[in-house]
């Protein structure tokens, strides 16, 4: 089998761990779908390692049944991902185990990862939950030598929360005139 028949035979795979035993170990399309599951986890575990108190140190407790929940969803796996995480977590078994920490440093991930993915004119992205009334809020790099920023805003009067679990809006400079409300995550 050709290496794209392999690729065009386990595509849907690759977000489904407990499909990957369905290929012989030593296969091409078993390594295709191990690295591709392993990058998801990394990216998950190692950002956010305080999930792994939740589920143990092979994080399989959240990882297996977060992805297929991810896939039944078809969710875009950008820069939301950590906050479809949040939202898995709210709504599984381990909801009475998630603090407003641990959604905070998954809102944190999202911003970040917003900020070296998007490549739209906004300068920031501004994320809110339904646990706070503070704001996290992800810059771009603006400057050659300067890096992205997340910042935590604590607001002096509330606003709405989003609908959802969690909301965002999109800042085009670094000041805001007016609350525009919140968009639901993007799928």
């Amino acid at each position: 089998m050709s290496a794209g028949a392999v690729e065009a035979e386990v595509i849907d795979l690759l977000l489904l761990p407990e499909r990957q035993e369905e290929w012989p170990r030593p296969s091409r399309a078993y390594v295709r779908i191990d690295i591709s599951l392993r990058m998801y986890w990394h990216n998950l575990f190692d950002i956010c390692p305080a999930l792994l108190t939740l589920s143990g140190p092979d994080g399989m407790a959240i990882y297996r049944p977060f992805m297929r929940w991810a896939a039944e969803q078809d969710l875009s796996m950008g820069w939301q991902f950590y906050l479809w995480v949040g939202q898995w977590l709210l709504q599984s078994t381990l909801r009475d185990q998630v603090t407003p920490e641990l959604l905070d440093t998954l809102m944190a991930a999202s911003a970040a990862r917003w900020a070296v993915l998007d490549r739209s004119a906004a300068a920031g992205i501004v994320l809110g939950g339904v646990h706070s009334p503070a704001w996290t809020v992800g810059w771009k790099q603006r400057s050659v030598s300067g890096g992205r920023e997340v910042e935590r805003w604590a607001l002096a009067e509330p606003l709405p929360l989003p609908e959802g679990h969690f909301g965002y809006f999109l800042l085009s400079g670094p000041t805001l005139a007016d609350f525009p409300g919140w968009l639901a995550l993007p799928r």
